[in-house]
């Protein structure tokens, strides 16, 4: 008598959802020890970098390119915006549109650029307040200073004849006095004071003979040396 044959049941076989089990959790083993091990060389890294920057190694980087800064260089290390060539191109230019080329001479020396003002262009006799003509000069000199960035140092000078009044005792008070009024025209036209200076140099550096009128005139003066920092 034939045996009936065995009823075969509907899904996938018993020992195929053992297996299942089997590989599953193999594969959340490696999966775990693939994580375990990355996270060891991360790790690695990060103390290979702290013993790199201990002992001063820097890292060999080639770049294709120039690399950019990530900030913003200060103001304090920008180059002035103008040379002393240009200050004085400048400074000749404007005492030809102005008519003043008689009355202002400028020169460039070692540490900056020079001008030199006439005393009757810029004060009246014995006197310590600016002309309006030479307020004018004094204003666009200041815009010259401010645009590059420099600092200036104002003198004054006498001729040599003796000087005795109640305001200005001798030469010394008088040169002085009005190289302080070319300084506070400039502070007034933006110029920080901390960038200038008023030196009086009475009748002690004159640049010419004093027994003429002539050589007198040439005497009393004003003189601004810029310098570019």
């Amino acid at each position: 008598m034939e045996m009936p044959p065995d009823e075969v049941k509907e899904g996938a076989p018993e020992w195929v959802v053992t297996f299942g089990d089997m590989m599953t959790l193999l594969l959340c083993f490696f999966v775990l020890l693939l994580s375990f091990s990355t996270m060891e060389a991360e790790r690695f890294k990060i103390i290979a970098g702290y013993i790199r920057e201990a002992f001063g190694v820097q890292a060999d980087q080639r770049h294709t390119e120039i690399p950019a800064g990530d900030t913003v260089v200060t103001v304090e290390f920008n180059p002035p915006s103008m040379s002393k060539s240009q200050i004085l191109e400048s400074i000749v230019k404007m005492t030809q549109n102005m008519a003043m080329g008689n009355l202002v001479e400028a020169s460039m020396e070692e540490d900056g650029v020079r001008v030199r003002l006439d005393g009757t262009l810029t004060f009246k006799p014995g006197g310590t307040t600016l002309t309006d003509r030479s307020m004018l000069f004094l204003d666009y000199v200041a815009d010259l200073i401010h645009d590059a960035g420099a600092s200036a140092s104002v003198e004054g000078h006498t001729d040599n004849r003796p000087l005795h009044t109640k305001a200005f005792p001798s030469n010394w008070e008088l040169s002085g006095a009005r190289a302080g009024s070319v300084v506070r025209h400039l502070e007034t036209r933006g110029i920080p004071g901390t960038n200038l200076e008023a030196i009086g140099y009475g009748s002690t550096r004159p640049i010419t003979e004093n027994f003429t009128a002539e050589g007198r005139r040439k005497n009393r003066r004003v003189e601004i040396l810029i310098e570019p920092k």
